[in-house]
């Protein structure tokens, strides 16, 4: 189930709860067994192995719980701490990544329990019988709300530098797969899943300038401009260990000449995550900050842009 955009708002309808920077999974738990899967149902199982015991922490097996997997660093969520289990294929480097920094399942939604369906049941319903069978003390935890005061929820989100906040209409089903306005979701910075087009190489101690990037629409590719804020080290290695392989000559998309001085174009395969302040006069993002790949996403030949449920 996917939330709305919205302004803040009040209302005594709804439940509001903090949006974490993590993410998004499902987890199937039988009775000696979890699988972890992403919003495309691709599995993450292996990346996170301080996750795989969690079947051992709930009752009423089978199950199936909806939450956000997220890793904190100085008491709050890190994307890019989570990018590095992305791009761990070893193991072993997995293992120590989960022993420097253990992940949490933050449960926020129940579909299943004891194998009987919890869909059609009431919001506040299925939080109640979350509650009852998670056991405290494992690798997640239930994402806390607040009734009613929506906007101030925001503003004390905001101000400790959390992402958002997501409202939740009491009494309403969960809707697989569906966009709903039960569920509504407030920012405080703007996102958007982009299209990398092409790169600039970096000056001085940077490696990678910046990334061309394009908002998929309507079958076509839209240039959204170029980002190199929020680019560390560690994620220039990563994205030229990747680009290289991608590079072709001829721009995959069309955009004024001069912006296209000193790019290397690469195949539109790859798509990250870009937080910006709104878009110019012209379509291009103001102040955008990489966040980094979403690899629960890709972009395909024919300008479609897929995003696995829920």
């Amino acid at each position: 189930m996917l939330a709305v955009n919205s302004e803040p708002f009040d209302s005594p309808a709804f439940l509001y709860e903090i949006k974490w920077d993590g993410y998004r999974c499902l987890a199937y738990l039988e009775a000696n067994k979890t699988v972890l899967r992403s919003r495309n149902q691709r599995e993450i199982t292996p990346a996170f192995p301080e996750l795989a015991g969690l079947h051992d922490h709930v009752r009423k097996r089978p199950a199936l719980l909806d939450g956000e997997i997220v890793i904190f660093k100085n008491g709050l969520p890190s994307f890019a701490a989570l990018q590095a289990r992305a791009f761990a294929v070893d193991p072993g480097k997995t293992a120590l990544l989960a022993a420097e920094a253990p992940a949490l399942l933050i449960t926020f939604d129940l579909l299943y329990s004891g194998g009987v369906s919890c869909l059609r049941e009431p919001l506040e319903k299925r939080k109640e019988i979350l509650a009852e069978i998670l056991v405290a003390g494992g690798p997640a935890v239930i994402s806390e709300f607040i009734s009613g005061q929506g906007r101030e929820f925001f503003r004390a989100c905001a101000e400790r530098g959390l992402e958002g906040v997501v409202a939740k209409r009491l009494g309403s089903p969960y809707l697989p797969g569906k966009r709903s306005p039960h569920w509504r979701k407030f920012r405080h910075t703007k996102e958007m899943d982009l299209v990398i087009c092409g790169y600039q190489k970096g000056r001085g101690g940077r490696k990678l300038g910046s990334l061309v990037v394009a908002e998929s629409a309507a079958g076509k590719l839209l240039y959204r401009g170029k980002v190199g804020s929020g680019l560390d080290c560690e994620e220039e290695r990563r994205l030229l260990e990747l680009l290289p392989s991608l590079e072709i000559k001829t721009p995959p998309l069309d955009l004024p000449p001069q912006e296209g001085r000193g790019v290397l174009w690469v195949k539109p395969a790859l798509v990250c995550a870009v937080n910006f302040l709104g878009l110019t006069g012209d379509g291009l993002l103001r102040h955008p900050v990489y966040r980094g790949l979403r690899f629960d996403k890709i972009f395909f030949e024919d300008g479609t842009l897929f995003s696995g449920r829920p």
